[in-house]
């Protein structure tokens, strides 16, 4: 395991069990290793996740039966000049209703910062903390816990 791994991997008891009904988290990153990198830790975290580089990807990838993601986490800058925030948005169109969504970036100029905060979307800055992924996740996702 690499530090980065190590860092942002909970402590096994604060990790919840693997259920049949657990959250499904839609992920959308157009570079193969961080994507991996999502994959692989909200796994561990107990959560399903369908995954694409485009909104269009994403949707071809989920799973049969009509499930809707639950969440949406989605890089801003996207290939082919798309961005996170139309991403989200051609998915919940797609799924005819509205998602909790995060938008992760490196990105610090002043006119994406008016956009993205026009948008009211959270947004987490590369590089991606765990702890604050996690707890943000979770604010996202309380209307399912009842």
């Amino acid at each position: 395991m690499d530090l980065l791994e190590e860092t942002l991997k909970p402590p096994v008891d604060d990790m919840p069990a693997g259920r049949d009904d657990s959250a499904l988290v839609a992920v959308v990153e157009d570079e193969a290793l961080v994507l991996a990198g999502y994959q692989m830790l909200f796994d561990s975290w107990g959560y399903q996740v369908v995954s694409g580089g485009s909104a269009q990807e994403l949707l071809r990838n989920l799973p049969a039966g009509g499930r809707v993601p639950d969440v949406i986490l989605a890089d801003y800058r996207l290939k082919d000049g798309q961005n996170g925030m139309t991403a989200i948005r051609a998915i919940e169109i797609a799924c005819c209703r509205k998602i909790p969504a995060i938008l992760v970036t490196g990105d610090t100029g002043a006119e994406w910062l008016r956009e993205a905060a026009a948008s009211g979307l959270p947004i987490v800055h590369k590089p991606v903390n765990g702890v604050q992924l996690r707890e943000l996740l979770q604010r996202c996702l309380r209307p399912l816990e009842v």
